[in-house]
C-alpha cells in the first residue's frame, strides 16, 4: 500500500472510532436527552468537564510525549511506554488517597458524591491510557487496534448507562448515566496495562522517566486551560445561572462536536505525518497539505453550521431547541481551534511546550475573564461567544510563536486568513438565515456539491473505487 493511501485509510479509519469513542456524545444526543431532563443533562456534563481536567492531571499528559519519545528511544521504546504507564499508576494511587482525604473540603463545590468523586480518578486514569494507546497506535497509522478499543468502550458505555438510567438509578438518572460512562473505561484500562505490560514489563529508568515528565509537565496547563476553553463554560453557567441552562448549553456542543471529532480524528493521522514531513524538511509539501487540510475542515464546518437548526430539533426534544442559538458561533470558534492544531504541531516538534502552555494558559485566563462578565448580563448564549473570541485569539497567538521557533512560517498565511474570515462570514449568514429554512437547504446542498467536487479532484475516489471493485 502506498503512504498516501495508508494515511488516507488510517484517517478514515480513525474518523470512525473516534466518532464511537469520543463522538458518542454526538452520536447518543437523541436517546440521552428524551432520558435526561435537563438538569441532569448539565450535571452529567459538567462531571465531564471535571473529567476534562482530571484525566490531565492524573494522566500527567504523558501521552503527549510518544511522538517525541520514539525518536528518542527508538531501541527501547517499548520499555519506555510501559515505565509512563507505571507513573501513570503511581500518580492514581496518590490523587486516589488526596482526594478522599480531603472530601469535605471540597464536597460541597463539586456536589459530587464520594463516590462519584472516586469513579472520577478511576475514569480519568482509564481515559489517560486510552488517549495514551490512542497515540501509540497512531505512530504507525494502526487505527484497526484504536477501532477495537473503541467499538467497545461505545457500546459498553451506551448499554450500562441505558440499563443503570431506566433499572437503577430511575430518580437520580445523572448518577446511572454517570456510572455507565465510567465503567467500561475502567475494564479497558485494565486490558491496556496488560497490554503494554506484556510487551514489555516496567523497569525504572530515571532518565526516561525524568523525560517524559518534564516533556509532559508544561503541558497538563495546557490541556487545563484547553478544557477550560473548551468546556469551562457549563460549570461556570451552572453556578451562576442553573444546571438546566448548563445542559441546554452542553446539548449544542454536543451538537459541535461533529466537528470536534472529525478534527481530533484527523489529528491522529495529521500528527505522525507532520513529523516525518519535517524529518525530512519537506516545507514546501507542508504548506500545501495544510491549506488542503484547512480548507476541507472549513467546508465541513460551514455545512454543519447551514444546517443547525434542524440538527438540534432532530437531535433533541423541544426543551433542548434553543440550543440552536449557540450552536453557529460555537462551530465558528471550533474552526479556529482547529486552525490551531496547525501552528501547534510546530511547537511540539521542536518541543517548546512552555510555549504552548503559557499561550493557552492565557487564552484561558481571557476566558474566564470575558465569561464572568458577559454570562451575569447576556445569559448563557453568551458563552458561545466569549469561547468564539477566545479561540480567534488562541489561533493567532500560536501561529506567530511557531514562526518564530521555527525561524520562518510554514503555512500559507493568507490562506489562513481567508479560511477564518470566511468561517466568520458563513456564520453571520446561517444565523441571520436562521428562519429561512429554504434558502440555509438551498446553500447547503450547493456548499455539499462544491465539497464532493473538492475531495474527487483532491483524491480521485471514484477511480479508486473503480479500481478496487471493478479489477479485470
Amino acid at each position: 500500500m502506498s503512504e498516501e493511501n495508508k494515511v488516507i485509510k488510517a484517517g478514515i479509519g480513525y474518523t470512525i472510532g473516534n466518532y464511537l469513542l469520543k463522538g458518542l456524545s454526538f452520536l447518543t444526543v437523541p436517546l440521552f436527552s428524551r432520558l435526561l431532563d435537563t438538569s441532569d443533562y448539565g450535571i452529567f456534563n459538567t462531571y465531564l468537564a471535571y473529567q476534562g481536567i482530571m484525566f490531565l492531571l492524573v494522566g500527567i499528559a504523558l501521552h503527549t510525549s510518544l511522538k517525541n519519545a520514539k525518536y528518542r528511544y527508538r531501541e527501547e521504546f517499548d520499555r519506555y511506554n510501559s515505565n509512563c504507564i507505571l507513573v501513570m499508576l503511581v500518580s492514581l494511587a496518590v490523587w486516589l488517597f488526596l482526594a478522599n482525604l480531603t472530601y469535605p473540603l471540597y464536597a460541597g463545590l463539586t456536589g459530587f458524591s464520594r463516590l462519584i468523586i472516586n469513579l472520577l480518578l478511576f475514569d480519568s486514569f482509564g481515559t489517560a491510557l486510552i488517549q495514551f494507546f490512542n497515540v501509540y497506535v497512531g505512530l504507525d497509522y494502526r487505527y484497526d487496534s484504536f477501532l477495537k478499543i473503541s467499538a467497545f468502550n461505545a457500546l459498553g458505555n451506551l448499554g450500562m448507562s441505558v440499563i443503570l438510567i431506566l433499572g437503577f438509578f430511575k430518580d437520580d438518572r445523572a448518577t446511572g448515566r454517570i456510572i455507565g460512562n465510567a465503567l467500561p473505561v475502567m475494564v479497558i484500562a485494565v486490558v491496556l496495562i496488560w497490554y503494554f505490560w506484556k510487551k514489555r514489563r516496567p523497569k525504572w529508568n530515571r532518565e526516561q522517566v525524568t523525560y517524559a515528565v518534564t516533556y509532559s509537565l508544561p503541558l497538563i496547563p495546557h490541556g487545563i486551560s484547553q478544557v477550560i476553553l473548551s468546556q469551562f463554560d457549563r460549570i461556570m453557567i451552572k453556578s451562576m445561572i442553573g444546571s438546566a441552562e448548563a445542559g441546554i448549553y452542553s446539548f449544542g456542543y454536543n451538537i459541535f462536536s461533529i466537528i470536534n471529532v472529525t478534527a481530533n480524528s484527523l489529528d491522529n493521522v495529521w500528527g505522525p505525518w507532520f513529523y516525518e514531513q519535517m524529518q525530512q524538511k519537506k516545507y514546501e509539501e507542508i504548506r500545501r497539505q495544510s491549506s488542503k487540510y484547512a480548507f476541507g475542515m472549513l467546508l465541513f464546518s460551514v455545512m454543519v453550521m447551514l444546517g443547525t437548526p434542524e440538527l438540534v430539533m432532530l437531535l433533541g426534544a423541544k426543551a433542548y431547541w434553543d440550543a440552536k442559538y449557540t450552536v453557529i458561533p460555537i462551530v465558528v470558534g471550533g474552526y479556529f481551534m482547529f486552525l490551531y492544531t496547525l501552528p501547534s504541531s510546530v511547537e511540539y516538534y521542536h518541543e517548546k511546550t512552555k510555549y504552548i502552555a503559557i499561550g493557552t494558559a492565557c487564552a484561558a485566563g481571557v476566558n474566564i475573564l470575558l465569561n464572568l462578565w458577559f454570562i451575569s448580563r447576556f445569559g448563557y448564549v453568551a458563552a458561545a461567544y466569549t469561547t468564539l473570541a477566545t479561540y480567534v485569539l488562541y489561533f493567532v497567538f500560536h501561529y506567530f510563536i511557531a514562526a518564530r521557533v521555527q525561524g520562518f512560517c510554514i503555512f500559507d498565511t493568507k490562506k489562513m486568513i481567508l479560511y477564518g474570515i470566511s468561517a466568520v462570514a458563513a456564520g453571520a449568514l446561517s444565523l441571520l438565515l436562521m428562519e429561512h429554512g429554504w434558502i440555509r437547504w438551498g446553500l447547503l446542498l450547493l456548499c455539499a456539491a462544491w465539497t464532493c467536487l473538492w475531495l474527487e479532484k483532491q483524491f480521485q475516489i471514484t477511480e479508486k473505487i473503480r479500481k478496487r471493485f471493478w479489477k479485470k
